[in-house]
């Protein structure tokens, strides 16, 4: 893998990144800042491919200021997604809504205060990584998604659904994210199905979310034993899917993009 691709590769995530960061510090747009979220989950996992292959790494230490500003990001789309649930299981409860819509406006107010402050941080983070980037070569990166694969497939035969399926998906999308950097390395070395791959994520991601919505819903806050009990039945069904399609995991995920999973 060529610097100059690497190079070119987190100029474009960047500049996405920062072009959401702007259009929600201009409109509080709340689409703008998940967009911003998921730009930094982009950008964190190409700097951890790079951490993992490279006889130097360090860069998703010097990514620390950018992954703080991500923290206080989700605390705002954290009562944002609280609504959301709120409004989708018709929970009447003016008192929580209150709650939350009083977090997203402060918290947003505050956020579009720091924001020069921000964007001053994620661009010295920017010029700091560029010096630090090295040039990784194609076998490292074969290795790296070999071994991460082998290592997710061995996660599945002994996890349940708890943390660790959670974990399993961070990891799964690392590889999804880094696929279209990675592809020209894994040259045919490593097929990689990324429908599939793409498919069993979003698949724990639905499971996920729906666990912490039952949290939320459990809270004494809240405590709609009807809604927990709607959600749990819902998930049981996500489940399965989950359990059939992480079943010999890396014959799937190796597999041709066409196979049907």
């Amino acid at each position: 893998m060529k610097k100059k691709e690497e190079l070119k590769y987190l100029d474009k995530e960047w500049t996405q990144m920062n072009i959401h960061l702007k259009a929600f510090l201009e409109t509080g747009d709340q689409e703008e800042l998940h967009r911003f979220r998921v730009q930094i989950k982009k950008v964190r996992a190409m700097l951890s491919l790079f951490d993992d292959t490279s006889k130097h790494p360090g860069l998703l230490k010097g990514f620390k200021p950018v992954k703080k500003i991500f923290g206080f990001a989700g605390q705002i789309r954290d009562a944002y997604t609280n609504l959301q649930l709120s409004a989708r299981y018709h929970l009447k409860n003016e008192a929580f809504e209150s709650s939350q819509q009083k977090i997203i406006e402060n918290g947003t107010a505050e956020f579009q205060h720091e924001g020069k402050k921000y964007l001053k941080h994620i661009k010295e983070v920017y010029r700091h990584l560029k010096k630090q980037l090295t040039r990784i070569n194609d076998k490292s990166v074969a290795e790296y998604y070999k071994k991460q694969l082998i290592e997710i497939s061995g996660n599945f035969a002994v996890s349940g659904f708890n943390e660790d399926m959670h974990t399993n998906r961070k990891l799964i999308k690392i590889l999804v994210y880094n696929h279209k950097l990675a592809h020209k390395a894994l040259n045919g070395s490593v097929p990689f199905n990324s429908a599939y791959l793409d498919k069993l994520q979003s698949a724990i991601g639905e499971w996920h979310d729906n666990v912490v919505a039952a949290q939320l819903f459990s809270t004494p806050e809240l405590n709609d034993k009807p809604v927990v009990t709607t959600i749990k039945k819902k998930n049981a069904g996500v489940k399965r899917t989950i359990t059939r399609l992480a079943d010999d995991f890396l014959k799937k995920a190796t597999a041709v993009e066409t196979e049907k999973v």
